[in-house]
């Protein structure tokens, strides 16, 4: 009996041992860059007086945002600068479920001699707006697409907490560990935002949300709404449209944008 548990005792370790060695495997196969930097993708017109800053998802790339630099209209309207997030990308790749974190990182790319307006999609939303607490003074408009704000509507789900185990954390890329690492803390990052004076949001913001989102619930915008300054907020809910809103719906998005860029030639 002794030695049929020490042979399964060696069998496990050895196990565990090659685990371990295949994940630090797959780490290596992770580009290094400097860090604290973040890849960025932009599309600059000088004559214009605006700068428009995306910030994407979880996970996500920032050639998730491709189809909006590419549009005319968006490029005669302002500078477009999509970004890598912290551990996506061409960015530090180590994983930061820290929203203020994720929020400073993307601070030095804000214009200094244009309004900046920010575009976040899903986590990119309360990244976006976390970005306006710091320095709402830089800060000229915001557009959300299907965020996540509510702590109670975004605790983990039975898939994140599947993901979280190493077995699982053996076999997903890397992109979705990356992912889910900011998925298992999100409600307690959420329950920080919220604890923050939102009030002082007091320039526009649109909010993209389909009623058919099963990802982040619409009540993720309902909650926003009701913290934000009622001035200065536009919640648009297309019943039809669920997350992905931002690439099926790309026309939609795109209006929103330019409401808040009319916006402030209005002022």
């Amino acid at each position: 009996m002794r030695r049929k548990v020490k042979y399964w005792g060696w069998l496990l370790s050895l196990v565990l041992i090659v685990v371990v060695a295949s994940a630090q495997m797959r780490q290596s196969d992770v580009p290094v860059s400097v860090p604290e930097s973040l890849g960025v993708t932009s599309v600059t017109s000088p004559q214009t007086q605006v700068q428009i800053l995306f910030i994407h998802g979880s996970p996500g790339s920032k050639e998730g945002y491709s189809a909006y630099l590419e549009r005319p209209d968006l490029r005669k309207s302002a500078d477009l600068v999509s970004i890598d997030r912290l551990g996506y990308g061409e960015s530090d790749p180590l994983p930061e479920p820290s929203i203020l974190k994720q929020a400073q990182a993307i601070l030095p790319f804000l214009s200094k001699d244009k309004a900046n307006i920010l575009v976040g999609h899903s986590l990119g939303g309360p990244i976006a707006l976390q970005l306006g607490l710091i320095a709402p003074n830089q800060i000229s408009g915001m557009v959300f697409v299907a965020p996540a704000f509510d702590p109670e509507l975004e605790h983990p789900k039975w898939y994140n907490r599947i993901a979280d185990t190493l077995l699982a954390k053996w076999v997903l890329p890397t992109e979705w560990n990356q992912s889910n690492v900011e998925m298992m803390s999100l409600s307690k990052e959420l329950e920080l935002l919220a604890s923050r004076d939102w009030s002082v949001l007091t320039m526009p913001i649109n909010i993209v949300h389909g009623v058919e989102d099963d990802i982040a619930d619409p009540g993720n915008s309902v909650f926003a709404i009701n913290r934000l300054p009622k001035q200065s907020v536009k919640l648009i809910q297309p019943p039809d449209e669920g997350h992905f809103v931002l690439w099926q719906n790309v026309p939609l998005v795109v209006e929103s944008i330019h409401q808040v860029i009319n916006s402030l030639s209005n002022e």
